[in-house]
């Protein structure tokens, strides 16, 4: 998409989610009112789609990427040793967008691995990772 200038527009994240490494959803944040696919349906689209968990191209000491197309979403998505994180963005390009998810992924599970044992552990912090995933949607939604 152009801008006024003419510079090709970067993908805005509108809205990021983060899941367990079984699929159970922890956080979902989107930059509007309304999250444009619910937790529970992008958790299915991941798992199915190319089975994202097996067969991602291998990024940086274990953490897996993939990105695709639903609709008029672009998603890219990484799953780290406790966490997926994913994040629907409304442009073509993603490599900005799937390097910064991979950046707070794995920031996420270094301050907290200890605390990512199970499923509920991580419920407890989905305060912390909330604030740490927003920070997505705010410095790539550059109006």
């Amino acid at each position: 998409m152009k801008t006024r200038r003419g510079l090709v527009k970067p993908p805005r994240a509108i809205a990021v989610y983060l899941f367990y490494r079984s699929g159970e959803p922890l956080v979902a944040l989107a930059a509007g009112r309304d999250l444009p696919i619910e937790a529970e349906t992008l958790e299915g689209l991941l798992s199915v789609v190319g089975n994202f968990v097996e067969t991602s191209v291998r990024g940086s000491r274990g953490y897996a990427t993939t990105a695709m197309r639903y609709d008029e979403f672009g998603i890219v998505a990484v799953r780290g040793e406790f966490v997926i994180g994913a994040a629907l963005n409304d442009g073509s390009a993603h490599d900005t967008l799937k390097a910064d998810l991979l950046r707070i992924v794995r920031d996420f599970e270094e301050r907290h691995w200890r605390n990512l044992a199970s499923w509920e552990a991580a419920t407890k912090l989905s305060d912390q990772a909330s604030e740490d995933f927003s920070k997505l949607l705010r410095t790539t939604d550059r109006r």
